[in-house]
């Protein structure tokens, strides 16, 4: 139990690490290095959706909890249900960033709205067929996978390749599984999307800015057709 406690530190430490690197990669004193491959590009989504959705919901419940924190990870239950909450904010943090990472393919204007979908599909089945647990039920990822799978055929590419048009989802997810009393989420509802919001910006900022179009897409090909032949 006090392996949680200071994993709360942890996130809070990387929380500013993270924040410190983005802030010199803004100022131009550090490059990021670019993504040019699809590899590299799922590492992104999935490095990326873990780090907003455990900061995110960590720092919620710390605040909320006030001097009570370090109370609560005695608390067994407590313990069983911030695991559970976790990897459902994960997997649904995954489906959003996958259908904005598809949908810069679409403003570069090298996919249409099929290749869009087929690589959003891929991209988070990829990631969530993948995740290595054995906290809660599988099933939940493969949900996940439907769900993004039916978002992926509706969605407008062009419309939502700036902004936050796909985040709904992990959001609400938030929302749902954080595990605090309802009346607290109740009074707390804007606190808890900004802070989620406000999360994705930078992400999404540092997406548009290390995405190399060009040599992605040309690797996305390259990928499906290796799948298409590989029988």
């Amino acid at each position: 139990m006090i392996n949680y406690y200071f994993a709360i530190i942890s996130f809070e430490k990387e929380k500013i690490l993270f924040n410190f690197s983005n802030i010199l990669s803004t100022l131009g004193l550090k490059k990021m290095p670019e993504i040019g491959t699809i590899s590299e590009l799922s590492d992104f989504i999935n490095q990326n959706s873990a780090f907003v959705s455990q900061v995110t919901l960590y720092t919620y419940v710390k605040a909320r909890a006030g001097t009570s924190f370090p109370k609560l990870f005695e608390n067994a239950d407590f313990l069983t249900s911030l695991t559970i909450s976790r990897w459902h904010i994960f997997s649904a943090s995954v489906c959003d960033l996958s259908l904005f990472a598809a949908a810069q393919f679409r403003l570069s204007d090298h996919a249409d709205k099929t290749s869009c979908t087929a690589m959003a599909a891929e991209l988070g089945s990829h990631i969530l067929t993948k995740v290595e647990q054995d906290d809660v039920d599988p099933k939940i990822f493969t949900a996940m996978i439907k769900d993004l799978k039916a978002r992926a055929k509706k969605a407008d590419y062009d419309s939502h390749a700036k902004g936050d048009g796909f985040f709904s989802v992990s959001s609400d997810a938030f929302m749902k599984w954080a595990p605090m009393v309802d009346e607290f989420k109740e009074l707390d509802e804007e606190i808890m999307r900004n802070s989620m919001h406000l999360r994705w910006i930078g992400i999404r900022r540092e997406l548009a800015s290390r995405l190399n179009s060009d040599k992605a897409y040309s690797n996305w090909i390259e990928y499906k057709n290796q799948a298409r032949f590989a029988v």
